[in-house]
């Protein structure tokens, strides 16, 4: 009859019991302290809302917001408050802002920071709507306080007056980076480019000025054809006022005179 082996029961080394134990116990401390830290943040006075900052907007604005805010939450836990939800609110009666940031200021406010898109051109169709460098329509600028802004036309602005709408023309795009490389260029800053067609693409231009020429650009290398027209400007025997245009979309650069 074989023999039945024996085995001994493994003991755990007093050394690995303790360790085990040891991290038990730091584990129930963290959690008893992370609901007795919850708890006291959720119930406690010290953190009902009492008051609202804001900044970014009109003054009359930012106190409508605050009284607003106050009535609905005033007294309110901040930690309760779902400030997500206070953002999108905003967002309908500030089409035009870029972000709308809401913060707890702890122990007992909440911070409202609006800022808003820069208007860097105007679309011309039909009437002028103020564009931002990626093409977002702001619907509520006053034209009268944005100054001398370059004029885009030749483009469909067909969600022009609605909500937050970026137009996705291509020509706007290819515009607005026309528009940003000029700004950085300063030999034009005398020239006050007031008017771009993008009509166009492969022939996109701007004028110079008041009853300037037209400078014929296209939409590719913008950055080598305006070096190649500083060098045309600089030339003393070149008489603006007696030219129609300048096209400097090839390497033979082509002038018509009026």
């Amino acid at each position: 009859m074989a023999k039945q082996k024996k085995f001994k029961k493994m003991q755990v080394p007093k050394v690995q019991k303790a360790q085990w134990i040891g991290i038990a116990i730091v584990t129930i401390f963290i959690i008893s302290a992370w609901l007795l830290t919850t708890a006291f943040l959720e119930r406690s006075d010290y953190f009902r809302l009492r008051s609202v900052e804001s900044k970014g907007a009109a003054d009359k604005s930012l106190v409508s917001i605050r009284s607003e805010i106050l009535a609905n939450y005033k007294n309110k836990n901040v930690f309760k408050i779902d400030l997500k939800a206070i953002a999108s609110g905003l967002e309908p009666r500030y089409p035009d802002a870029k972000d709308i940031v809401v913060k707890r200021v702890l122990p007992d406010k909440l911070s409202i920071s609006l800022t808003f898109r820069k208007p860097v051109a105007m679309l011309s169709n039909g009437r002028n709507f103020p564009v931002d460098k990626e093409g977002v329509i702001l619907v509520n600028r006053d034209l009268s306080s944005l100054g001398d802004l370059p004029v885009i036309k030749g483009v469909d602005a067909k969600y022009a007056g609605r909500f937050r709408k970026r137009c996705e023309s291509k020509n706007l795009i290819a515009a607005l980076e026309l528009v940003d490389i000029i700004k950085n260029t300063r030999f034009l800053d005398k020239y006050r480019v007031n008017m771009l067609d993008a009509s166009d693409m492969r022939s996109m231009s701007f004028t110079l000025g008041e009853g300037g020429p037209m400078i014929i650009i296209g939409y590719e290398n913008l950055k080598d054809r305006l070096e190649a027209l500083h060098d045309t400007l600089r030339d003393p025997r070149l008489m603006l006022d007696s030219i129609s245009y300048i096209d400097v979309r090839f390497k033979d650069i082509a002038i018509s005179p009026k």
